[in-house]
């Protein structure tokens, strides 16, 4: 399996409606062939380690090649799209396991 862990800093000018909305947005993205699992949040963490980061989405892959044929494709570029611009940075962390 291959984890897909993306961390978003938002501008900040983003609202905590459009928060909201940008996880929303993300979870369209769970119907893709080839996730197994799919979670996405606004950080709630009270440790003050975020670093300004704070929507995270976990996305667990059956493998690679599923990983690799998400990257490229319509819904994710389109999905990504409807809200790139409320991000001021993203960490993209894969792994497998």
């Amino acid at each position: 399996m291959v984890e897909h862990l993306v961390l978003f800093k938002l501008k900040e000018t983003t609202t905590s409606d459009q928060r909201a909305e940008i996880v929303e947005t993300l979870y369209t993205l769970a119907s893709i062939e080839g996730i197994v699992e799919f979670s996405a949040g606004v950080n709630h963490s009270e440790e003050g380690k975020s670093n300004g980061f704070e929507v995270g989405m976990r996305i667990a892959f059956r493998d690679r090649e599923a990983l690799d044929a998400y990257l490229p494709s319509g819904q994710h570029q389109t999905t990504i799209g409807k809200i790139r611009e409320h991000f001021a940075d993203v960490i993209v962390l894969d792994y497998t396991h």
